[in-house]
């Protein structure tokens, strides 16, 4: 029986931009606030590069192996000869044949050249542009969307090296498998005047070719064969995606997954549920983790009375530990007993054990409502991973897209506040603070400030969050103005209601059940982490206990009388305990990333209607680079030298509170006595909160609290400095792959931020997705950055 294919919507004329041919970055045509995430491809051949096929017949059984009936080889056009230039001609009469024996009542797949024109719709917004593509008839338009390409193609151009021609090609296959997240196999092909090499990107394994010369007997059997997968892909891709609707330039999707009452929290008739018009908001890591993050906040698909408004699909291996639907699964108290595995007892953390309390979720954390793992097919390379689909409720913006100084620090006091209750109550470690994994709720979401309590004392454990100490909510009702801060607001009677929302758990870790290496994001990451052992000794005059704000006294009477008011008596030399102590990723170390997170936001925030001001070339590289040159600047803030044009001089009062907080993270609590009262893991936490909240109080009236802050960022200095990526604990335990790739990440970053089109502070710290949190040794390579936008 012919393979159908549904016809598909039509979609408004628009002319593509021009762009040059070889892979680029270009900034995002929709959505300016995610420019910051466009991907660069970074290829490591013995990372990515799987063993080639050794025979046409190798090729061809992979090839069949696509379906439970193997392609029919019988009626194969005959081609005169084949050629560099007579090659589209040829694949395009065999595509016709394919159609005309097999689908007649399909449309036509057809080949072409891309001439001038870029694609358009992709997630990274990337402006790569393929030779020649292969698409749909109908889906050819004077502009072509990435997840309607069905086959990229480079031809080898003058000038360049096979494997620099070979890695180009494979490079649109990083990019299709990106843009379709319903393949499973992306085929591609790579021409030359002596033959053609054919790829296969497979996800989550890598690549694998083979290469046939224009004389090659049994090269037309073989092109009949691949295109005959581009019309029945079969295994190659997963039912269980359908494309929906155009919004603007992008594709939505309609998921299907299974809901079979009383498994995972379903409780529906329907055996499969369809969440129709999911747009697809992030992917990377197409070779390895391969994420996918999909959103529609109109969403009605409810599992169990619970909204579901974002699907993240991910490649995990086979029988790692843990995953993140087991992380929230414990945070939101709804942990089954781990069979076989006992936990160890954490030092300093409390075990919650309240009879009658089935389930508890806590604020600021987004919640899984639904969780299916799937089977991926067999195609040819060893199954290693499994995909884990995940459904959340909770949706919002990048913390990047905070409005003011004001909300920012709410926002960053809110996510201490979590990150606190998370290690002390749940024994769990973020591990990886980003400006991707902190977002910002700006709408009323009930499932954000909703707590299940049945006591009083349980209740008062919860987290109490920034607005209940302000007065202040969003709404109607007594209307309250702070400074110039347009928002309304009135008096909160809710303590757990938040605009912050943390997310994205891969790399998280549950005290005493996992390893303790050290995660983090570039930039992000604490000094620590990025050494992967504790911050070099050097003596500390410690910045004095602050004093407590009198309505977060009040609400924590006991977090005032642990750690009091005091001058603290500088540290000459590090302790005795220190010598024997192994350093492991602390709560200390998330905090210390929310201080990059909020200083990276300083930086970079411009007043709207206000004159631009570079961003000091010092602090900017000092901040990008390796551990030591960021201690030199923890220093410098703490001292206020050389601060010129770190931020914007319409916020300069908010240095001094930057000043402070730098203050306190000058020693690592590694070296202090185990008796010492600061040698806490709380300690370093309940400073910050109390400096942060002390400023609001202080300053929420004043001008420089409420100026709104212009999407576009202020502009970088012109420097060839890249990123550094020092090595952690867990990046040394890993492969020599894994450093030979963060090294061509390097590279990238190095070539990207001389380019002069890319003058903005997001635009310049453009970094691969693919591996832009350090890699676990569980996990050579894995992703971050996730914003669930709507």
């Amino acid at each position: 029986m012919a393979a159908q294919r549904s016809t598909t919507p039509v979609r408004p004329n628009q002319v593509p931009p021009s762009h040059s041919s070889p892979v680029t970055r270009v900034p995002r045509y929709f959505a300016e606030h995610k420019r910051d995430q466009v991907q660069a491809f970074a290829y490591d051949e013995k990372l990515h590069k799987l063993q080639d096929f050794e025979s046409p017949d190798g090729f061809l059984d992979f090839l069949h192996g696509s379906s439970d009936e193997p392609i029919p080889l019988s009626s194969i056009p005959h081609i005169n000869k084949w050629s560099p230039q007579t090659f589209l001609n040829a694949a395009n009469r065999i595509a016709k044949s394919i159609k005309s024996e097999h689908f007649s009542t399909s449309n036509t797949l057809v080949f072409k050249y891309t001439e001038d024109k870029s694609h358009l719709g992709h997630v990274t917004d990337t402006g790569c542009r393929p030779d020649f593509i292969a698409a749909f008839d109908a889906d050819f338009n004077e502009k072509m969307l990435w997840p309607y390409i069905h086959l990229t193609g480079e031809h080898a151009s003058k000038g360049k090296t096979r494997e620099d021609q070979k890695r180009q090609a494979i490079s649109y296959l990083h990019y299709l498998l990106l843009a379709r997240p319903d393949l499973y196999v992306a085929q591609g092909m790579l021409t030359s005047k002596t033959g053609i090499i054919f790829l296969v990107g497979i996800g989550g394994h890598g690549i694998r070719s083979f290469a046939v010369c224009w004389s090659c007997k049994e090269l037309t059997k073989l092109m009949y064969a691949f295109i005959f997968c581009l019309y029945r892909p079969g295994r190659f891709a997963d039912p269980s995606y359908g494309i929906g609707r155009v919004q603007g330039n992008q594709v939505t999707y309609t998921i299907k997954i299974p809901a079979i009452p009383g498994v995972d929290g379903v409780t529906t008739d329907q055996q499969v549920v369809l969440c129709s018009d999911f747009l697809p908001i992030y992917a990377a890591s197409p070779f390895t983790t391969r994420t996918h993050v999909f959103s529609n906040p109109n969403s009605k698909v409810t599992i169990s009375n619970k909204r579901l408004t974002v699907l993240k699909d991910q490649l995990c291996r086979v029988g790692t530990r843990f995953h993140e639907h087991e992380i929230l699964k414990r945070v939101h108290g709804q942990e089954e007993k781990v069979s076989g595995v006992e936990e160890e007892k954490v030092p300093g953390v409390e075990e919650e054990k309240v009879p009658g309390v089935e389930e508890e979720k806590v604020p600021g954390v987004v919640e899984a409502v639904y969780n299916a793992v799937i089977k991926l097919p067999l195609v040819g390379e060893p199954i290693r991973r499994e995909k884990h689909r995940l459904g959340m409720g909770q949706y919002g913006d990048p913390f990047m897209t905070i409005p003011n100084v004001k909300v920012m620090l709410e926002v960053v006091f809110d996510i201490l506040e979590v990150l606190r209750f998370l290690r002390m109550h749940r024994k769990v470690l973020h591990r990886d603070i980003s400006k991707g994994n902190v977002v910002y709720v700006n709408r009323p979401q009930n499932d954000t400030a909703e707590v299940r309590s049945t006591t009083t004392r349980e209740c008062k454990k919860a987290p109490v969050f920034a607005r209940y100490f302000l007065g202040e909510r969003y709404g109607s009702g007594n209307m309250l103005q702070s400074g110039k801060d347009s928002r309304k607001t009135e008096r909160s009677d809710n303590p757990h209601e938040t605009s912050a929302l943390l997310i994205d758990f891969n790399h998280a870790e549950i005290l005493g059940m996992k390893t303790d290496k050290g995660q983090g994001t570039a930039v992000f990451i604490a000094r620590a982490v990025q050494r992967g052992d504790a911050v070099p000794f050097t003596q500390w005059f410690p910045h004095p206990t602050p004093a407590s704000p009198v309505p977060y006294a009040e609400n924590y009477p006991e977090r005032l009388q642990k750690f009091k008011p005091e001058a603290l008596d500088p540290v000459a030399n590090f302790s005795e305990d220190s010598k024997e102590r192994v350093w492991r990723h602390e709560l200390d170390h998330d905090v210390e990333s929310v201080f990059w997170l909020m200083f990276y936001w300083a930086l970079s925030a411009r007043p709207k209607e206000r004159p631009n001001e570079p961003i000091n070339p010092t602090t900017w590289n000092s901040l990008i680079g390796g551990a030591g040159e960021r201690e030199t600047l923890i220093d410098g803030l703490n001292a206020k030298r050389d601060l010129k044009g770190t931020i914007h001089s319409a916020f300069e009062p908010l240095m001094g509170l930057i000043s402070s907080l730098a203050g306190v993270l000058r020693l690592d609590r590694h070296w202090l006595n185990d008796s010492d009262s600061i040698n806490d893991p709380e300690y370093i936490v309940e400073v910050f909160q109390r400096l942060i909240l002390q400023f609001i109080l202080d300053n929420r009236g004043k001008d420089f609290m409420g100026i709104q802050v212009d999407p576009k960022r202020r502009d970088i200095p012109d420097t060839p400095r890249a990123m550094s990526l020092s090595s952690t604990t867990s990046q040394r335990s890993n492969s020599e792959n894994a450093k030979k790739r963060t090294r061509t990440e390097v590279d990238d970053e190095n070539s990207n931020q001389r380019s002069p089109k890319r003058k903005t502070l997001e635009a310049d710290q453009n970094r691969v997705e693919e591996d832009e949190a350090l890699p676990d040794v569980d996990d050579t390579v894995d992703d971050t950055e996730e914003n669930w936008l709507q």
